[in-house]
């Protein structure tokens, strides 16, 4: 189990960066033309955005395949590691409030704790 908790907190690492720096409003404001979708994908922002989802791309198999090493997991690890992952966008509402200076809503807070709490059910 310590394995799961280990590769979801890097996953949720990996994805907090990738949508933090894809996320920028001077990355994705104004007019995509042919010309400023080709700037975007140039820009450091997406480069390194991208990376970072791929890394999380490849922490969300190690966590599913820490999960098939647990026999009463295993016959559901695909889905049991959907759900465990669904913890990242908790993590993503709090980074975009500090990094990008969105606002919380009730609604937002309210589905972080539902997230949270079906998490906390799920691997009981």
């Amino acid at each position: 189990m310590l394995a799961v908790i280990f590769w979801t907190i890097l996953f949720s690492l990996a994805t907090v960066i990738s949508i933090t720096l894809t996320g920028s409003r001077a990355l994705i404001s104004g007019d995509f033309t042919l010309l400023r979708t080709i700037k975007m994908i140039l820009d450091w922002h997406f480069i390194v955005g991208a990376g970072f989802a791929f890394l999380s791309r490849l922490f969300f198999i190690f966590i599913n395949n820490a999960l098939l090493k647990i026999p009463e997991l295993a016959q559901s690890s695909t889905t049991i590691t959907m759900f465990i992952t669904s913890i990242a966008m908790v993590f993503v509402i709090i980074a975009n409030y500090y990094f990008l200076g969105e606002r919380i809503s009730l609604t937002q807070g309210i589905g972080a704790f539902v997230i949270l709490f079906g998490i906390f059910i799920i691997t009981r």
